[in-house]
């Protein structure tokens, strides 16, 4: 069986360069006859993230005719997605409204269905397709990533069958930080000693991140150093595609409280040694790499000891430009990071509505580079809307998930 007729050359993907340039492209809705909000504004979020968009136009598109069994079928779904979207027409122009204020028009293609994409819930075998349980955009942000992620690494493994370090699969996984780390497993991690400031060794743990065009977007890595008396720092390298942010805390009212906050040290209770003896640690975690799109995940469900989920409603503040301060990053990074590499741009809000954690509503609001602007989606609807509209508060819809591009590559 040759991969060609079966799924993407793998060849293809090990060329591939990321293009970050901006593309202007005529928005379009999208029809929802089922439960599909959650992905439908999370797909409007990856149409608008230009690499995104680029690297699924550069895979070629094949007919279910030419291709009846794929091994890559999120991938072939996604190239299908994107190419349903073409430039935009010569831009509109510009009418003259009531008091002479410009209005800017817009005119959206015919809304579609993009069943082929719902199917991928049911084709990879996926916890979110169980009946009656709650749709959450974020989690299925993470399973379409991890999923296309998995799909490019088994692409490389073909490539080079005895390359052990592919058997790794280095998705981020799906754990919430305060969870003990596991121990390495043989061969998979490495462990390397590291004279820090003061001249302080620590043990730097690592799994294998093999890089895919997936983790070349969106993959990012966070450092958790664990401290503990008389001994040595001992850090681990989490990947992540979405970071995840606590915003719990009284304290916590914008974006930058919370990033400050998830850096922020914190001490571990009732931890033990082997010899049962109580010890205090602290454990600390820093930004060690940051992506080139870089997710921010307001955690709005919080859940709780009785089994049941709230939502929180609180308003966090969040800006258009998002400067990750120094601050943040880990000691060997902080100097090779220059501002240009740490300064963001929003380009996508994902909004959660409604008071309750298993119901409600997902839009997405998405800058569009033609107009110049803002549109909000809802499922089939796209409308202009001011950039003030994107940040402001209301009562009904809450920002749930950030997208941001890095400024120097816009």
């Amino acid at each position: 069986m040759k991969w060609s007729s079966q799924g993407v050359n793998p060849e293809l993907l090990e060329n591939v360069t990321l293009v970050h340039k901006p593309v202007s492209l005529q928005p379009r809705g999208l029809i929802n006859k089922g439960n599909w909000c959650y992905i439908n504004a999370t797909l409007q979020a990856l149409v608008a993230c230009p690499p995104m968009y680029h690297l699924m136009k550069f895979i070629p598109l094949y007919s279910k005719v030419q291709r009846p069994c794929t091994s890559t079928p999120m991938i072939d779904s996604f190239v299908r997605l994107m190419n349903e979207f073409t430039n935009m027409p010569v831009p509109p122009k510009p009418r003259q409204a009531l008091g002479d204020k410009i209005v800017r028009d817009i005119r959206p293609g015919a809304a579609f269905e993009p069943t082929y994409i719902y199917r991928l819930l049911t084709v990879i075998k996926s916890s979110l397709s169980e009946k009656g349980r709650q749709e959450d955009a974020e989690e299925y942000l993470g399973f379409i990533l991890n999923g296309l992620h998995e799909e490019m690494l088994n692409l490389k493994k073909l490539l080079s069958p005895n390359n052990e370090k592919l058997t790794i699969s280095n998705g981020p996984r799906r754990r919430p930080l305060n969870e003990e780390q596991e121990e390495p497993g043989e061969g998979s991690e490495d462990e390397w000693e590291q004279v820090g400031p003061r001249n302080k060794t620590s043990v730097t743990r690592q799994a294998d991140f093999v890089q895919t065009p997936i983790t070349g977007i969106f993959g990012g890595h966070i450092r958790s150093v664990v401290y503990q008396q008389s001994s040595k720092e001992s850090a681990t390298l989490q990947p992540f595609f979405t970071l995840q942010l606590d915003i719990q805390s009284d304290k916590i009212r914008t974006v930058q409280d919370a990033l400050e906050s998830l850096v922020a040290r914190e001490s571990v209770q009732g931890y033990t040694t082997k010899t049962k003896q109580e010890v205090e640690i602290s454990r600390r975690v820093t930004l060690e790499k940051l992506p080139p799109v870089l997710v921010l995940h307001l955690k709005r469900f919080v859940y709780e000891k009785t089994g049941g989920c709230q939502k929180l409603i609180k308003n966090i503040e969040y800006p258009v430009d998002l400067e990750i301060s120094k601050e943040l990053l880990s000691p060997g990074v902080k100097s090779k990071n220059f501002k240009c590499h740490r300064t963001y741009r929003l380009f996508a809000v994902v909004y959660h509505h409604g008071s309750s954690a298993t119901g409600g509503h997902y839009t997405t609001d998405v800058f569009q580079i033609g107009l110049n602007g803002w549109l909000r989606i809802d499922d089939q609807a796209v409308k202009v809307i001011n950039q003030y509209q994107v940040v402001k508060p209301t009562a009904d819809r809450t920002a749930y998930l950030l997208y941001y591009r890095r400024v120097d590559l816009l």
